[in-house]
């Protein structure tokens, strides 16, 4: 029975969780599903698509926030929300900040993260300023993070003691209170006018 899109990914998710971004390949990966190789390009036309869409996979488990709360309490729980995923999955993000610098994916939870902005009444450059902000500050600590686990993992680092976790809460809260005073003093700039 041929695979499909679906057995493909999970098969990709697996094999990440297993081992690692680089050695995560259509070879190994099409011996994982007992298939050759080609077989893998009937769902994906390259290896950097099949990246995108693993890397939209993974962060489409990423649930909408309570719309009852502030957007102020939005942001902080999708920020938290986009940290604890890519936690959850080998390398993931690197793989994520690789897809989204090619441009192939969807980068859905960054739209949900501008529209929650945008709903605080900041600009539209604000809420760009702010969602990039985030995923940056997400994606790049988890990075540092996850390369630190492959690392003490090698046996080629001892562990660093650095408190990941609180590093972003810290830096989250700043970025945050940030654009909570961006929104109030735009909107006090309307409220003048």
């Amino acid at each position: 029975m041929a695979n499909s899109r679906r057995d493909v990914l999970d098969a990709a998710r697996a094999l990440l969780n297993r081992t690692s971004l680089g050695d995560l390949s259509m070879r190994r990966l099409a011996t994982e599903l007992g298939v050759r190789p080609n077989a893998l390009y009937w769902h994906f036309p390259n290896k950097q698509t099949l990246l995108a869409a693993l890397g939209d996979d993974i962060l489409s488990s990423i649930a909408a926030p309570d719309a009852s709360s502030a957007w102020d309490e939005q942001l902080t729980e999708l920020a938290a929300a986009l940290r604890e995923t890519l936690l959850s999955v080998t390398d993931s993000a690197e793989l994520v900040s690789s897809s989204w610098a090619s441009g192939l994916s969807a980068m859905a939870v960054a739209d949900q993260l501008r529209t929650v902005a945008s709903s605080g009444g900041l600009t539209d450059a604000d809420a760009h300023a702010v969602t990039t902000a985030i995923c940056q500050l997400a994606i790049g600590l988890t990075i540092e993070e996850q390369t630190r686990i492959q690392m003490e993992r090698l046996g080629v680092a001892e562990p660093s003691g650095r408190a990941f976790s609180g590093e972003f809460d810290a830096a989250l809260r700043v970025v945050v209170d940030g654009a909570r005073h961006r929104a109030t003093v735009g909107a006090a700039a309307v409220s003048t006018a």
